[in-house]
């Protein structure tokens, strides 16, 4: 068994579910111009994860120059339990 690495998981997102990231980062440039900033929950309240897909690899949304890390908030996702997610800022 192998152990696959963070940007291996974030490579084959992009090729198997480039559409939905496509879709979600458009989402994430409206959302971020409109209020200043965004999270990831926010993003996918508007756009649905695919399903079968581990939601870990959803920041792949911000990967690239375009996104600025600005903080962290507590997650509001039941399945969350409070745990810490970026806030984005488009650089």
């Amino acid at each position: 068994m192998t152990t696959q690495s963070k940007q291996e998981a974030f490579d084959l997102f992009e090729v198997h579910c480039a559409e939905w990231l496509a879709t979600a980062r458009a989402t994430a440039r409206r959302i971020a111009a409109k209020n200043g900033s965004v999270t990831i929950n926010e993003v996918r309240a508007l756009v649905p994860m695919p399903e079968g897909v581990d939601p870990r690899v959803a920041g792949a949304v911000f990967l690239g120059k375009d996104w600025r890390c600005l903080g962290y908030v507590s997650s509001v996702r039941r399945t969350s339990h409070g745990r810490p997610i970026a806030r984005f800022v488009l650089a």
